[in-house]
Parts: C-alpha cells; sequence; structure tokens
C-alpha cells in the first residue's frame, strides 16, 4: 500500500545558492553541442506487450451464477470487451480450453487446449475475426490450466514484453503438471513473462493455485463474481499492458546513503526505483553560470493514496540536504497511477563561490512508499542550460492532427499537438497526454470534453479530470476555483472542464506573481481522464475532445534552452503505437576529464557555499466536492 504522509508540511522560505558546475557537452571549450531538445521521449518507441489471453471453457462456466447470467456468457461480456477497447496496433492472442472435448477420457480431454486467435494487432479485420470467434463459444470439458500455459507462452514467441491473462473458474483437473510448477518452470527460463490470473466465481480451494501462479511470475491476482467485476478486472490487466504510464529511461541506481557515495548523472533521463521509504542520491555538475533542471515521476501500477508527496531537491551537498539550487514538491491530489514534479535553479549573480570540482547533489525524497512495499519506477530528467544551449535552440516536433494525434502514454510519448480542437475516445481507466508548446507572453486555454452514456456507473466522486503540467513536469493548477476534477454527480452526456486563460510568464516577472505553475515557458503536458471510477465503468469507451487556445505574441526573452541529453527524442511514437515510451537521453559527456555515461562514479568532496535567501510560496488547493487537498511548493532557488 502506498501511503499517506506521516505529517503535513507547510514548508518556510528557504535560501538558494547559486554554487557548483555542471559540464554538459555544451559547456565544453572545443566541442560543438548537439541542438538542445525537450523532453519528448524517444524518436523509436517500446512496442506494444504481447499479451495472450486464456479462457477456462471447462463444463463448470455453464454454472448460471454470474449476476443472473451464465459465467460463459460473463465471459463473453468481458472478453467482447477487450477486444474492442484493444488499440489498434495492440497485439493480442486468444487461447482455450475444455471447448471441444465433451466426454470423459481423461488422456484426450487434458489435450484439449486450441489457440483460437494467434497474436497479431488488433485491426478492424482481427477485431471483427475475434469476435465472431467467441460469440460461438462452447464450455463441455476439463480443465488442463498447466498445458494450456506452457502453449500459451510458445504463442507469445521469445521476444520483447509478453504476459498472460488467464481466466479460470476452479483448479486444474488434469495434473501433472501442476499449474504453479509450470508457472515456476516459465519464469525460471529467464524470459520477460508474467502471468496475471483472474480467479471467476473460483471456491477458495482453488484460489491458492491460481495465486500461486500470478505470485510466481510477477503478475496480478483478482477475484471476480459476476460480469461487470470480471469486465473490470480484465480491463485493468489489460490496460497495464497496453496504455498505462510505463517508466522508462537509462538504468541508474542512486544511493539511498547520501551524496557520499551517490552515481554521476549527466543530462538525459534515467529510471531508478523507490524501494521501502528510502530517498535517492545522485551526483550531478553545474557551473554557477549554467542553470539546472531536475524532474522526478514516480510511477505506481494502481493509484496513489491521496496525500502522497514526492520531492525533488539539488545543491552543494554540505552537512545538510541538498536544497540549496532548488527544491519542488508535489502531494497527490487523488486517483492517478503518476505523481510528478521538477524545479529550475535561477541563474548566478555571478558571485557565487563553486562548489569543489563543480559537483553537486541530487535528492528525490520518497515520502510514497513504506518498508516492504512493492519497488516503483522513478524516472529523473536532468537538463542544463547556458549561453551555448540558448544560442543552439530547441528542437520540437511537428503538431498533429486528426488520427496522428491520438495521446501518447507518458510524458516521453506526450502527442505533439497544436491550437484547435481533437478528438478521438479513450476507455475510462486510461490517462492519455498530449504536449504543446507555449512562449512568454502567450495565453494558454485548454477546454477538455467527454460525452456519458446515459446507463454510465459512476461513484460520488467519479468525475472528468484535465491536468496541465509545466516544462518541469510539474502540476498547475487549472482555474482559479482550484478544482480538481468536474464531478459527475450523476449527470450524464457532455461534461467539460476548463483549464485557464493562464498567461506564460518567466520566474522573475513581476507582472504575473501569482502564475500557479505557468511561470516557465516551454513544453506543456495535458492529460485527461475519467477520474475515480467505479468499477464497473472501467473498460467503458468514451468520446472525448481536447481544444487547445493558444493567444497572444510571444515576448522577446523567453528564457533558458535546457539540453536534456544527444539522445533525446524528437517526438512521441507514430500513430498506431502503444505510446509506451523507451530510453530516453543519453548520458554522454564530452569535456575532458568528465566521465562518460550516466551513472559514473565521482569521489570529488562536496562542501556548501554562501546562501542567498529567496521566497519560496507554499498553497493549498482545496478539491471541490473532494475531501482531500493538495500543498504545492513553488521553488524558486
Amino acid at each position: 500500500m502506498y501511503r499517506r504522509p506521516r505529517r503535513r508540511r507547510v514548508l518556510a522560505a528557504l535560501p538558494a545558492l547559486m554554487v557548483g558546475a555542471l559540464l554538459s557537452p555544451a559547456a565544453t571549450a572545443s566541442a560543438s553541442p548537439a541542438a538542445p531538445v525537450s523532453p519528448a521521449g524517444p524518436a523509436a518507441p517500446e512496442p506494444a506487450a504481447r499479451i495472450d489471453l486464456v479462457l477456462d471453457l471447462s463444463g463448470s462456466m455453464n454454472e448460471n451464477d454470474a449476476g443472473g447470467q451464465t459465467r460463459l456468457a460473463a465471459a463473453k461480456q468481458a472478453v467482447t470487451r477487450i477486444i474492442d477497447t484493444a488499440p489498434g496496433q495492440a497485439p493480442l492472442g486468444l487461447r482455450v480450453y475444455g471447448a471441444t472435448y465433451p466426454g470423459q477420457d481423461k488422456k484426450r480431454g487434458c489435450a484439449d487446449t486450441q489457440q483460437v486467435l494467434p497474436v497479431t494487432p488488433m485491426d478492424g479485420a482481427a477485431r471483427a475475426d475475434a469476435k465472431q470467434r467467441v460469440a460461438g463459444f462452447k464450455a463441455v470439458g476439463f480443465t488442463p490450466i498447466g498445458v494450456s500455459l506452457r502453449e500459451a507462452a510458445k504463442d507469445l514467441g521469445t521476444s520483447g514484453r509478453r504476459r498472460i491473462v488467464l481466466v479460470s473458474d476452479g483448479e486444474d483437473t488434469c495434473a501433472p503438471p501442476p499449474p504453479c510448477d509450470v508457472a515456476r518452470e516459465l519464469k525460471a527460463q529467464g524470459v520477460d513473462l508474467a502471468v496475471d490470473v483472474v480467479g471467476f466465481r473460483t471456491p477458495s480451494s482453488a484460489r491458492a493455485q491460481l495465486k500461486c501462479i500470478a505470485d510466481v511470475t510477477d503478475g496480478s491476482y483478482a477475484d471476480a463474481d459476476d460480469a461487470d467485476s470480471l469486465t473490470a478486472d480484465l480491463g485493468t490487466l489489460f490496460r497495464k499492458g497496453w496504455r498505462t504510464y510505463r517508466a522508462t529511461g537509462k538504468p541508474v541506481e542512486g544511493s539511498l546513503n547520501g551524496c557520499q557515495d551517490a552515481p554521476l548523472v549527466a543530462p538525459g533521463q534515467y529510471l531508478d526505483k523507490f524501494t521501502g521509504g528510502r530517498n535517492l542520491y545522485y551526483k550531478v555538475k553545474k557551473r554557477p553560470d549554467q542553470r539546472l533542471q531536475v524532474s522526478a515521476t514516480a510511477v505506481a501500477e494502481e493509484g496513489y493514496g491521496r496525500g502522497a508527496i514526492i520531492t525533488v531537491a539539488a545543491g552543494p551537498a554540505g552537512d545538510g540536504e541538498p536544497r540549496a539550487w532548488l527544491r519542488e514538491f508535489d502531494q497527490s491530489m487523488g486517483w492517478a497511477n503518476i505523481i510528478t514534479t521538477g524545479g529550475r535553479s535561477r541563474p548566478g549573480a555571478g558571485n557565487e563561490s563553486p562548489a569543489p570540482d563543480d559537483t553537486g547533489c541530487i535528492m528525490v525524497e520518497n515520502d510514497i512508499t513504506d518498508s516492504g512495499d512493492k519497488p516503483m519506477p522513478v524516472e529523473l530528467l536532468v537538463g542544463i542550460a547556458d549561453k551555448t544551449t540558448q544560442a543552439a535552440g530547441a528542437r520540437t516536433p511537428a503538431p498533429r492532427t486528426g488520427a496522428e494525434a491520438e495521446g501518447g502514454f507518458s510524458f516521453n510519448s506526450a502527442t505533439p499537438i497544436g491550437p484547435g480542437t481533437h478528438r478521438q475516445s479513450i476507455a475510462v481507466g486510461e490517462a492519455p497526454f498530449w504536449r504543446v508548446e507555449v512562449k512568454a507572453g502567450q495565453k494558454l486555454t485548454v477546454k477538455g470534453g467527454v460525452d456519458i452514456p446515459a446507463d454510465f456507473p459512476n461513484s460520488v466522486t467519479t468525475g472528468w479530470n484535465v491536468t496541465v503540467y509545466n516544462a518541469m513536469r510539474e502540476e498547475t493548477l487549472c482555474n482559479e476555483d482550484n478544482d480538481v476534477t468536474e464531478l459527475f454527480a450523476g449527470r450524464t452526456g457532455h461534461i467539460e472542464r476548463v483549464c485557464g486563460p493562464w498567461e506564460i510568464t518567466a520566474p522573475d516577472d513581476t507582472k504575473s506573481p501569482d502564475s500557479k505553475g505557468y511561470d516557465v515557458p516551454g513544453t506543456y503536458y495535458i492529460q485527461a481522464q475519467v477520474a475515480e471510477p467505479h468499477d464497473e465503468a472501467k473498460g467503458i469507451v468514451v468520446p472525448i475532445s481536447l481544444t487547445v487556445d493558444i493567444s497572444g505574441a510571444p515576448r522577446s526573452g523567453n528564457g533558458p534552452v535546457f539540453f536534456f541529453g544527444d539522445d533525446a527524442a524528437q517526438g512521441p511514437a507514430p500513430s498506431g503505437a502503444t505510446g509506451n515510451g523507451a530510453e530516453s537521453g543519453s548520458a554522454k559527456q564530452d569535456g575532458a576529464g568528465d566521465t562518460a555515461g550516466a551513472a559514473a562514479k565521482d569521489d570529488g568532496s562536496l562542501v556548501g557555499g554562501l546562501a542567498l535567501p529567496v521566497g519560496i510560496g507554499a498553497g493549498v488547493l482545496l478539491l471541490g466536492g473532494i475531501t482531500f487537498y493538495a500543498l504545492r511548493r513553488r521553488g524558486t532557488a
């Protein structure tokens, strides 16, 4: 379980200290830098997980105890929903057992497993064929779970991310091989394969066996009692494989013991993990004339408990925590599978004392997980800005329209769009991302609409949520009312949520001292979702619209241009890909004497410097109609 913080933190103003140095490729005397990039994600996306659904069609599926219908009818309904909502390029296969032999010969009955649909992208033809086959299913035979798992692993091939989703209403009637032994056998092969299991009307005698299959393969287990719960459970499992946020980056292991033995990181994106309640530390280099951006995004398989906090800080590493260059935090505001924040250091005033060897420290503070919790992926984005990067300018991808503007599923794969209205459909439980480029002096307005059907099952906290993140991957305020979600309150039909208009300013712009996060020109991210849906609603497809308006003339002096690594991408995956990003950002350093690679050790000493007091604002966001709140600290160091 992801915890609430032990205490609420109302943070006072902190001193800002502009000392230390980070030697980026853009800063070396003899090197010609690559053009700076925005943190957009990889040009070549990681392929979607290949998923094989293994469905129990044994005779017990004819029992009429699944909410007024047979288990078989409920299973057909749930599987048809999965087929309907699968992304067009999502590889899906279907295997059944107990479907063809109704007799008593155990040898024949225990060999009764067939691949009904090969693992293939769900284009129009494959979708229609799959639904026709599901409609004709009959439940007649034995329950050869172990044999079917072995065959399903063969269906998926030997490369890439693979998942088996098993639906069963009872225990194996054909062992040997015992299903859990087969699961261990598959795991021992060392392949990237997990087995998720849904126990459908499963007796307690069989539940332990099914849970074992999931446990030994690092999969998930869920119980379902009727068609609605089976549909919700399957929808959750398939979204996890296809359309959830997939944390990506160059692997790195941050220190758990402070800055002294921390790895050195250069501009780029990295992938680490929170374990227990431990913080993560990294060394970083920054000259006094350079600016540093650090963003951290924690990703959970399920929604966070309200109140979880992530903090990112950086500065010279003295006796205390590093925070003199920047410090930002964000507190989870509800149903989401990410919590993210970021900050930028201020430019030097020219009289700072650099840290020894220009080395500082980044700390990502973990107030999300407790000891014993499952490790949680954390993306770390590091960027540098100076005169060289400013002169080179930033590369941004061309906006997309129409079918090409389908949202991606991470910051890295966010789809670039421009002003106008963009329409698509999403399944409830999905939270796609888009990105827009805005400059100081322009005003940004984002309007998201969703069409809710008349029979939509919602709870008192269900609503329509549109979230805007600034270029530091920090959540911004949506509107003056501080509403986080537009609650449905039983409403159906078209429901809209409007964020803005907000004027984009520069951090030191006195024209807008209360910018609510809109004080960073650059790439803004938009995320839309049906928040806190009832379980029965998960997987329902709803039409949405996203309207972006950018007005006003850009002002001169649009602020720093950040370099995020030589390999940072030009934009998200092409249309039709699942939006799961791959590695982003190199760790290359070109300066003489610098360490090539993202996580090289640097044993230089770390000391403090001169402190410059800077005020830091803290605010409380009241969440309309929902009994929780979020604290946001706007770092200015």
